[in-house]
């Protein structure tokens, strides 16, 4: 499937820094960057706004049904946009002397944070509701109903939470060898319980696919060795694609996840030699993919 930049952002309207994190919501797009900044975005990439929930470094972003953006970074706070689209408002949730590197909401709005201690905070309507210690830095996570993916540069931890325990108790139920990040993709339930659990192998070359399945005991289904030829930073799924994209600018789509091995559907280079992509979101097209770049631009790229 041959794929084209169909359009990048002005060098004016761009991240003085890092694009870090990217989110599509009711035909907008969200950028976060280095720069501390929130930028949004029409869905052809004409800046509408920006706002600057943050001072420094913005380490990811994550919106909800309703329309309302969290954002964390490395000054150690938790912030919430409550209506970017349509106002300034900005409430922080937490500040504290941790790194807090990675967000995640769950279908029915609960946010998740987690932090360089392995600590990984449940928040209900913006209050701290329990915690969970999983031992090693989250850098990315996953969740789906009472399971918790979370995962560094050294494998997947599988968490289950104990239903109907009030104090938030937890066990271990596996560990996988890989890296960050983690990704839910395949076929999706109406309850949002998806099949399949992609991560990347250790070297961060390749792609491995797990079975969302606690009765199978989260089986690897398949390995895509050298899925890249440099390291991947980003990942995002829908349906039957997963879209994989890092250094060198290269963003890759693949397909046919239910089978022994994915096929590799499209690919494309995104700016200059030395570009780094940092994050991937998918648009209202699941063929339409928005790239944030290690030069602060945000790129919208078509598979046709």
């Amino acid at each position: 499937m041959p794929a084209t930049v169909q359009n990048v952002s002005g060098d004016s309207d761009k991240h003085s820094s890092d694009t870090t994190a990217v989110q599509f919501y009711n035909d907008h797009v969200f950028s976060a960057g280095g720069d501390g900044k929130v930028k949004v975005w029409t869905k052809d990439l004409r800046l509408v706004k920006e706002l600057t929930p943050h001072e420094a470094y913005i380490y990811a972003m994550v919106i909800d049904s309703k329309g309302q953006l969290y954002t964390s970074s490395c000054d150690g706070t938790i912030k919430c946009l409550t209506s970017p689209l349509t106002s300034d408002d900005c409430k922080e949730l937490l500040k504290c002397k941790d790194e807090i590197e990675c967000l995640f909401v769950d279908p029915k709005d609960n946010l998740y944070s987690g932090d360089d201690k392995g600590i990984i905070t449940m928040w209900i309507d913006q209050r701290i509701k329990y915690k969970f210690n999983v031992v090693e830095q989250v850098r990315s996570m996953a969740i789906q109903k009472n399971i918790i993916y979370s995962i560094r540069d050294n494998d997947l931890t599988v968490t289950e939470i104990i239903e109907g325990s009030a104090s938030g108790r937890f066990m271990t139920k596996a560990s996988i060898p890989g890296r960050c990040p983690v990704r839910l993709c395949g076929g999706c339930t109406e309850d949002g319980v998806y099949q399949n659990v992609a991560i990347l192998t250790r070297d961060g070359l390749g792609i491995t696919m797990i079975r969302n399945s606690k009765q199978e005991q989260y089986p690897v289904t398949w390995t895509k060795e050298n899925a890249h030829n440099m390291i991947i930073n980003a990942m995002a799924a829908k349906d039957e694609y997963l879209y994989t994209a890092g250094y060198g600018g290269i963003i890759k789509q693949w397909s046919e996840l239910d089978a022994k091995q994915p096929k590799l559907t499209g690919e494309v280079v995104v700016g200059s030699n030395g570009i780094c992509i940092n994050a991937v979101a998918m648009g209202a097209d699941k063929t339409h993919v928005y790239a944030g770049c290690s030069d602060g631009t945000l790129q919208l790229v078509a598979f046709d």
